[in-house]
């Protein structure tokens, strides 16, 4: 399904789902990382993902696994060729994809228990807990995993000469079996 973005750009929905497996990895508590990369459209530009960390489904691209017990640092970086003309700007969660930062659709307790939202993010979807870093080529934030739960989300990046920032829609589902 896709949605209007709020910048106007029609933004992809892609999944990014967070697994909670049965038994412990050698991975676990490894922080996960997804590249982007801006694409231009006919009429408009979008961040797209590059990979995924699903080791059973490498082809959706945007899709990361936390096996249980693990509270990973989720990292999105802009790639060598989008780096040095846009920026990562924030991270915006809504609770159900089509309602983003409106009054009277407020974000779970689970959306907001997860990534340790401050309270006005509830209303804003804004992710405060959100960081950009590396001059705008990266943003992160951490997955407590706690419990299950769907969340859907935004990034947004903007033109480092200006103008109108560009958004992607993909989404979290956090099925994780939590930290014991």
């Amino acid at each position: 399904m896709l949605k209007q973005g709020s910048s106007g750009v029609r933004p992809g929905l892609l999944a990014l789902a967070l697994f909670g497996l049965a038994g412990a990895s050698a991975a676990e508590g490894a922080d996960k990382q997804i590249d982007l990369t801006v694409v231009s459209g006919e009429t408009s530009y979008k961040l797209e993902f590059l990979n995924s960390e699903c080791a059973d489904r490498p082809d959706e691209k945007g899709c990361i696994e936390a096996d249980h017990g693990n509270s990973p640092v989720l990292k999105w970086e802009l790639d060598r060729a989008s780096k040095a003309d846009w920026m990562l700007t924030r991270l915006q969660f809504s609770p159900d994809g089509d309602h983003w930062g409106e009054p009277g659709h407020p974000l779970q307790d689970c959306t907001m228990e997860a990534f340790a939202l401050e309270t006005e993010d509830r209303d804003t979807g804004i992710a405060s807990t959100a960081m950009v870093t590396a001059n705008g080529r990266k943003l992160q934030i951490r997955d407590r995993n706690e419990a299950p739960c769907s969340t859907h989300y935004r990034l947004y990046a903007m033109p480092r000469a200006g103008g109108p920032e560009i958004d992607s829609d993909p989404v979290i589902d956090n099925r994780g079996g939590g930290n014991p």
